[in-house]
């Protein structure tokens, strides 16, 4: 069977240990109150109706949500999305590294809700031979009524300012290649401007530098390695490609003030 799996409420409230390393396309469906996350070190407020979509490589720091939440969500691997042939443009627009955060209408929300029902009742039905392609027709179907919104978001994006374009650039760059990447000449680089003009672009606009950036998406990585993984220390270490494990020790102090063994051990007494 394909790999989907589908959120109630109260997994959403309570299912996940944070910070949270997203695996895979995860898309949250607020349908009452309201819910407040971190994700990627940017704070979000969405009230129903409204979509979240998470993608693999984002990091959810906290989520909380209002009393009367309610809401339902599904999982799906980039596999299961690809397989669906949506239009090149359309992908291109949920491929980019940027966060997905759509208000919605009553009518859209009834509608996602209807195919999240019937998504869940397929899912449960033996036997049934065309399981697997009906399952792909409603994600479809719910894809495309997304789209507007989709659409919509982009048209507004296109106001920003010329200076806060580079931010956004930076920073979708930096989330893909922290890992390999932690030196501000690479990205000054791919953005065709020096190191201190960037750094001070970024530190007006965000408050934060380049290299404060790049410390936080790596510290933030291995934070949610620690927590919500059993990867070892070392095995952290190699992913994020440092030299020795003694340095990403040192590295991972330095920006957070304990070491990765001491803050996997604090999680434990939680």
């Amino acid at each position: 069977m394909m790999d989907i799996e589908l959120l109630d409420t109260k997994t959403i409230i309570s299912g996940l240990r944070f910070p949270f390393k997203v695996n895979n396309v995860t898309q949250v469906v607020i349908a009452e109150g309201e819910i407040s996350c971190i994700v990627d070190f940017f704070s979000y407020a969405l009230k129903a109706p409204s979509v979240a979509i998470f993608f693999p490589g984002q990091v959810i720091e906290s989520i909380d949500t209002s009393e009367d939440f309610q809401g339902f969500g599904m999982v799906t691997t980039e596999e299961f999305t690809d397989s669906l042939n949506l239009p090149v443009s359309f992908q291109e627009r949920l491929s980019f590294r940027s966060n997905h955060f759509y208000s919605i209408n009553r009518e859209a929300l009834e509608a996602f809700e209807n195919c999240y029902k019937m998504v869940k009742s397929i899912m449960n039905q033996e036997g049934q031979p065309y399981k697997e392609e009906i399952i792909r027709h409603l994600f479809s179907a719910y894809y495309y009524g997304l789209g507007y919104y989709v659409h919509s978001s982009r048209r507004q994006k296109s106001l920003m300012t010329g200076q806060q374009e580079v931010c956004e650039k930076f920073i979708n760059l930096a989330a893909e290649h922290f890992k390999e990447h932690r030196d501000i000449g690479f990205y000054a680089d791919k953005l065709c401007m020096t190191n201190k003009y960037l750094s001070a672009l970024l530190k007006q606009e965000t408050g934060m530098t380049a290299l404060e950036w790049i410390e936080k998406y790596v510290v933030l990585y291995a934070k949610s390695c620690l927590s919500s993984t059993t990867m070892t220390v070392q095995e952290i270490s190699d992913e994020l490609d440092f030299p020795s494990q003694s340095v990403f020790g040192k590295y991972f102090k330095r920006v957070e003030g304990v070491s990765p063994k001491a803050y996997r051990q604090s999680l434990e007494k939680l």
